[in-house]
């Protein structure tokens, strides 16, 4: 009686896996459709990051090398425009991807000195800040 028992349970456990695995020939039909099993015909492979690719998908991921807050990048572009000389005062405001700087040149500078100041910040913060657009505009 215990023989038949395990060799019921043995059949019962069989057609489940069976079952389970897609191999039952009842009323499924196999397609020749392979889009379930394949992306484009190539094979999708994660970003070697450690993370299984989610730096790339997810932006806000302290992990993503592009994470950053508006005042961690506001303070860089202020680190960057007191290494030039002849900058009284400067104002930085970040608008989505836009960053309008507004700089006070001193008063003992030359037009044309005013001008070389306004082109080098504007080419110090495009090297330093590449996802930005930046806009400098000189006000005395």
């Amino acid at each position: 009686m215990f023989k038949g028992l395990v060799k019921l349970t043995g059949a019962a456990i069989l057609i489940a896996s069976l079952v389970g695995c897609g191999m039952w020939t009842g009323n499924n039909k196999k397609t020749n459709d392979d889009s379930t099993y394949k992306v484009q015909n190539k094979v999708q492979n994660y970003k070697q990051d450690g993370m299984l690719g989610i730096t790339s998908v997810n932006p806000n991921n302290p992990m993503n090398p592009t994470y950053h807050h508006y005042e961690d990048d506001a303070n860089l572009m202020k680190a960057v425009l007191a290494q030039l000389p002849g900058i009284e005062k400067s104002n930085i405001a970040i608008n989505g991807t836009t960053v309008n700087v507004r700089i006070n040149p001193n008063d003992a500078l030359t037009a044309a000195q005013v001008e070389e100041l306004r082109s080098q910040a504007q080419m110090a913060l495009e090297t330093n800040m590449p996802r930005y657009k930046i806009q400098v505009r000189m006000v005395h």
